[in-house]
């Protein structure tokens, strides 16, 4: 027994160090799983994904773990030949995958790359770009589910009997920071390859993490293996009579359906959150990523206090009743009502601390410890049916109930409205016809070359109101927002222009006045930056606003964009035009005809029927955690006891 006192996981700064270590790589799990949630409407700007291909996208990851049941052999392989071994391929797997995803995203793939003719021969009815990330997010999910229950494991073996619960909120909070990270941090970063590279990179890093913890693992397997004797060793080893075993106990059977219909409804939300922050409530990207970052914060915050509460006080059957209310509340709220966001998903924080700080450790008490791998396994892959199901009919959901939300004007409608000065009209409409009146939305406008690329020289956005018939307004090209513009296509009326430049961070003042011309082949404007006191600034990022006038005198302005830049090591800075967000913008001076453009009119998706679905989710995982509470009464399992006892 002195051996045993003396091993490292009876160091609290050993195996709390631990904890922290391998929190990180699942950590980096989660950011990369959720670096795409806030920029499923860019894919659709830049890639062309409809509802139903971000859905199918999104569910590749659960694939491998549904339909080759890899969490659960990946969980019998942990139990059979160990963590070390394990942990390291499934990561490697994580990693191969965020290459992929991120290749078939890239501006070099898409532009005719290596393997993009391939992937343009068959199953012609998806891109190159959908096939690729698809294949990505698939390997990805081939490891990821795999490498959380090597972690889970690792937490059991190092707190077992010790502050398992707490450990295990304290590691899910510090996963749930990668994603609030990638809730954040992915709306800010230019286009859609670079969120994808940062997860790739956090994925090495992870890797590298668990290198390190290997180190640790043989030392306390060294130490741990000196008091058992044969015959435990022999006692312990996996047989797959286990899995029936655990298909055929009541309790785990209830707190596998409560997993699989609780995370159903609420990672897929995740995935679609940001989205509906922007059609609904008519936020911008970044915000929209920033109010669906409270759930992983609020469950940071919350997750390990309830850990703590369980291995304390009990009552975890209890707490997974309530956090399956909060769940069920939210999701109607998003469905019925238009109370500010921030609420409802900060309430859903609260819910989705209750189950998992509730739940995760209960499992400890059902099943033995060696088991403990092929349990979470099988757990992991059933719940991912659910992971795999749910974005694509979410997707197909919306796409079924919002058949009205892109209306395309052919080349005559649009010089019609050239001649109406770019003023455009529409009636809001639900699937049945009927008109929505005096609702608030943001409406995407974009003109589109009509080629057969279909390349996009304009898109803006609008916040408009329909009134008391339905109807709304909109002038395209004046008072919205352009987020690009394709000045290469654009045959402005004139070729030489008179341009300003405005320091916004120097209280908008003037540092440039030029006169422009306007060269096909070079859309550049370079100049120095200087300080107050006229020497030159040097490794400075700066922000400028860039206005076009149509003559020196007057100051009639054409295009006005903010752009982000940085001066080199002599003082010097370019801005490329179309590189920043187009504030302002006179129609009149592009030459639309009707032969080359037409235009693409976006209304927001309505996730009513969406939110309904997710709420019947959380109604059935209320079921099996009150039925879980009532087995636990007769099966001596303890779930309402503290977890220490």
């Amino acid at each position: 027994m002195e051996q045993i006192k003396k091993a490292l996981n009876e160091s609290a700064v050993a195996r709390w160090g631990i904890m922290l270590l391998v929190s990180f790589t699942m950590a980096a799990n989660y950011y990369f799983y959720d670096a795409l949630s806030p920029l499923k409407e860019l894919m659709t700007e830049l890639l062309g994904f409809t509802s139903s291909d971000y859905g199918f996208f999104v569910a590749a990851y659960s694939v491998p773990n549904v339909f080759l049941a890899m969490a659960v052999i990946g969980g019998i392989i942990l139990d059979k030949i160990g963590i070390r071994i394990t942990g390291f391929v499934f990561i490697l797997f994580m990693v191969l995958g965020g290459c992929v995803t991120a290749y078939g995203s890239s501006d070099y793939f898409n532009a005719g790359g290596i393997g993009y003719h391939f992937m343009n021969s068959f199953a012609m009815g998806y891109s190159p770009a959908l096939k690729v990330m698809t294949l990505g997010f698939f390997i990805f999910g081939l490891g990821a589910e795999t490498s959380i229950v090597v972690i889970s494991k690792i937490i059991v073996k190092w707190f077992k009997g010790k502050e398992l619960a707490l450990a295990l909120g304290l590691n899910l909070a510090i996963a749930r920071l990668g994603m609030a990270a990638a809730l954040i941090v992915s709306p800010l970063l230019e286009g859609l390859t670079w969120p994808i590279w940062l997860g790739t990179i956090l994925l090495i890093i992870g890797l590298l993490a668990f290198l390190v913890y290997m180190i640790f693992d043989v030392k306390i397997d060294r130490q741990l293996k000196r008091v058992k004797s044969v015959e435990e060793v022999e006692e312990e080893a996996f047989k797959f009579s286990d899995i029936g075993k655990l298909l055929t106990n009541p309790s785990f059977i209830y707190i596998t359906l409560l997993c699989v219909t609780f995370y159903s409804a609420v990672f897929p939300f995740v995935k679609y959150a940001p989205d509906m922050m922007v059609n609904k409530f008519g936020v911008s990207r970044e915000a929209s990523g920033f109010i669906t970052s409270l759930l992983p914060f609020a469950t940071m915050i919350f997750t390990p206090l309830f850990g703590w509460f369980c291995d304390k006080r009990g009552k975890s059957a209890s707490l997974m009743i309530y956090g399956s209310l909060l769940l069920i509340m939210v999701h109607l709220m998003f469905a019925f009502t238009t109370i500010t966001p921030y609420i409802p998903m900060f309430i859903l924080g609260i819910g989705f601390s209750l189950v998992p700080a509730a739940m995760w450790p209960s499992v400890a008490k059902i099943v033995d410890e060696p088991k403990i791998g092929t349990a979470y396994g099988l757990m992991f892959s059933i719940q991912n049916i659910g992971l795999w199901a749910f974005p694509m009919l979410i997707g197909m959901v919306l796409d079924y109930y919002n058949p009205n939300t892109i209306t395309d004007l052919k080349p005559k409608e649009f010089t019609s409205i050239i001649n109406n000065d770019y003023h455009y009209q529409a009636n809001y409409t639900d699937r049945g016809g009927t008109y929505i009146p005096d609702q608030e939305m943001r409406v995407a406008v974009t003109i589109i070359a009509d080629s057969l690329e279909g390349k996009v020289v304009w898109n803006e956005s609008h916040n408009v109101k329909t009134n008391d018939k339905g109807v709304y307004n909109l002038n395209i090209t004046k008072g919205g927002k352009a987020f690009y513009v394709d000045f290469t296509t654009l045959n402005f009326t004139q070729d030489t222009f008179y341009v300003e430049v405005k320091d916004i961070k120097k209280d908008s003042e003037i540092i440039l006045k030029d006169r422009y011309v306007l060269d096909s082949d070079n859309y550049i404007i370079e100049s120095v930056y200087k300080s107050s006191f006229g020497d030159l600034v040097s490794d400075k990022e700066i922000k400028l606003e860039l206005t076009f006038f149509d003559n020196e005198h007057d100051k009639n302005p054409v295009i006005r964009e903010i752009i982000k830049t940085k001066t080199d090591t002599e003082g010097k800075y370019s801005m490329d035009l179309s590189a920043g967000k187009i504030s302002f913008a006179d129609g009149n001076f592009f030459n639309w005809t009707e032969d080359n453009f037409y235009v693409e009119v976006k209304t927001p998706l309505n996730y009513t029927n969406a939110m309904i679905m997710l709420a019947f989710l959380g109604v059935l995982g209320l079921l099996f955690a009150f039925l879980l509470r009532r087995t636990d009464k007769t099966s001596g399992y303890g779930l309402e006891l503290p977890n220490k006892q």
